[in-house]
Formats: structure tokens, C-alpha cells, sequence
């Protein structure tokens, strides 16, 4: 039975990462969204581009001009939420 990875959320439901640390995440994606490992203070990295990829309403929220910046927040901290650490 292969084991389960957690997703950020899971992480920080048990205290391994902190709301600063996955609002910091958020800003550095949207200071610069190139792939790359973003660690949290536990020792987990979450690339955070691919974390976004891999959730649509994300990138379409990055890619619409239209939208806030506070919507754009949301569903890149969201993504990040989402998304499960990379294996070492």
C-alpha cells in the first residue's frame, strides 16, 4: 500500500507549516511564478509553479488581467494549499 503524501493543508493542520510561511509562498509566486522549490521551516518544498499548474482556477486567475490582485492571492495561496511537498 503506497503512502499517502500530504498537501500543504495537511501540513499545517498539524503545525509543521505556518499561515506566514504559506503567505509567503503566495507572494513569492506572484513576484516571480518561474518554476522552483519554495521550503518551509519544516523541511518540506512545494514547487510552487507546478503547484499552480496543477490548479486551473489558479492559472486562470494569474492569467486574466481582469482580475483583482486580491482574487489572484487567493487562488495562488489555495494552489499552494493544494499541492503536495516534493519528494526527496
Amino acid at each position: 500500500m503506497a503512502k499517502e503524501i500530504p498537501s500543504v493543508a495537511d501540513l499545517r493542520r498539524k503545525s509543521e507549516v505556518t499561515n506566514d510561511e504559506i503567505d509567503a509562498a503566495t507572494y513569492a509566486y506572484l513576484a516571480d511564478p518561474k518554476p522552483g522549490l519554495f521550503r518551509f521551516s519544516c523541511g518540506s518544498d512545494v514547487d510552487l509553479a507546478a503547484a499552480v499548474t496543477d490548479y486551473p482556477p489558479a492559472v486562470a486567475a494569474v492569467a486574466d488581467p481582469r482580475r483583482t490582485p486580491k482574487f489572484r492571492w487567493t487562488m495562488v495561496r489555495t494552489a499552494i494549499l493544494l499541492a503536495e511537498p516534493v519528494q526527496a
